[in-house]
C-alpha cells in the first residue's frame, strides 16, 4: 500500500479555491495516454472518459501513477471527482481535476458490453473526416468512431532514453510525493494507418499514444524479445479490426496547444451490442 500524499501542493490545486468554483462530476473512464515528462507537474497523463450526461469529457493534466492505489482508475471505471475548467486549456471538453476527490465507484465489466455501448453510442461519428468537421464547426476536441480498414500498425523507431531536461524533471520529487519506479521510455512511436467510410477519405496515419499499447509493448518485450515482441504487438492490435465479433472503435483528441488529432485510445465492444442498445441507469 503506498504511503498517503498531500496531493494538494503537488497538481497546482489552490488551496485558496472555494467549493464553488468545483463541479461534482462522474466519469466512466474510456482511455488514458502513457505518461509524458512535463516541467510544471513532472510527468502528465491525459484521460478521456464520458459523463453520466453522455458528454465527453477530458482530465488533464493528471500525475496519475502518483495517485493513491484507492484513487488508480481503469478504463470502464465509473469514478467521482471534482473539476473546473482550467483556463490555460481552452479545449471546450478539458476540466482541472482537483485530485483529492477522486473516488473509484465502480465497473462496467466486459460482459456487459450492451451498457458500454450504450454509454458511447451517441458520442459515435461516422468517419475522421465527421471528427474534422465537427472540430472546424464547433471545436469539438474529442471524437471516436470506427474505421472501415486499418492496414497496417507502423512501427518507428525514436529516442531510446529521454534527455537530459526529460531526465532531470522526471528525477524531481514534489513535496508531498513518495517515490515511484523510474518512468521508462518508449523508445518507438505508433502509427495506424486507415482509411474511413467516408468518400471523401484519403487515408490516415495517426501516432497512437494510449497507455494501453505501450505497456504491452512492454509485456510483450519481456516475454518474447524485442523483434518478435513486435511483431505480435502488431497481429495483436490488426487483429482487433478484422475480429467478426467486436467493433472496434478509435478514440481520437487534440494535443493540448496544438489542434492537430492523434489516436488516444482503442475500445472493443462486442458486435452484438450495436444490435440491443438500451438505456440503463447509472
Amino acid at each position: 500500500m503506498k504511503s498517503p500524499r498531500l496531493l494538494i501542493f503537488n497538481f497546482g490545486v489552490n488551496m485558496m479555491d472555494t467549493d464553488e468554483e468545483w463541479e461534482a462530476k462522474r466519469v466512466l473512464i474510456l482511455v488514458k495516454t502513457y505518461p509524458s515528462p512535463s516541467t510544471k507537474y513532472q510527468e502528465v497523463v491525459c484521460t478521456a472518459g464520458v459523463t453520466d450526461k453522455g458528454e465527453f469529457i477530458r482530465l488533464y493534466p493528471i500525475k496519475y501513477r502518483y495517485l493513491s492505489d484507492e484513487q488508480q482508475f481503469k478504463k470502464f471505471n465509473w469514478i467521482e471527482v471534482r473539476v473546473k475548467k482550467n483556463p490555460q486549456d481552452q479545449r471546450p471538453e478539458s476540466f482541472k481535476v482537483n485530485y483529492d476527490s477522486i473516488k473509484v465507484l465502480g465497473e462496467i465489466g466486459p460482459r456487459n458490453s450492451i451498457e458500454r455501448f450504450n454509454k458511447i453510442c451517441s458520442l459515435i461519428s461516422p468517419s475522421m473526416e465527421d471528427v474534422y468537421h465537427k472540430n472546424e464547426l464547433e471545436y469539438k476536441t474529442l471524437g471516436i468512431f470506427k474505421p472501415k480498414s486499418v492496414e497496417e500498425l507502423k512501427v518507428e523507431e525514436s529516442s531510446p532514453d529521454w534527455t537530459d531536461d526529460e531526465r532531470n524533471i522526471l528525477s524531481q520529487l514534489s513535496f508531498g510525493d513518495t517515490e515511484v519506479a523510474p518512468l521508462q521510455k518508449i523508445p518507438y512511436d505508433f502509427s495506424f494507418t486507415y482509411h474511413c467510410d467516408d468518400p471523401n477519405c484519403k487515408g490516415h496515419k495517426m501516432r497512437i499514444t494510449d497507455w494501453e499499447i505501450c505497456q504491452t509493448y512492454r509485456n510483450f518485450k519481456r516475454i518474447y524479445g524485442e523483434a518478435h515482441g513486435l511483431e505480435i504487438l502488431k497481429e495483436k492490435y490488426l487483429g482487433m479490426f478484422s475480429n467478426p465479433k467486436t467493433n472496434t472503435y478509435f478514440i481520437v483528441g487534440t494535443v493540448h496547444k496544438f489542434n492537430t488529432f492523434i489516436i488516444i485510445g482503442v475500445i472493443n465492444i462486442d458486435k452484438s451490442a450495436a444490435d440491443f442498445p438500451q438505456m440503463s441507469l447509472f
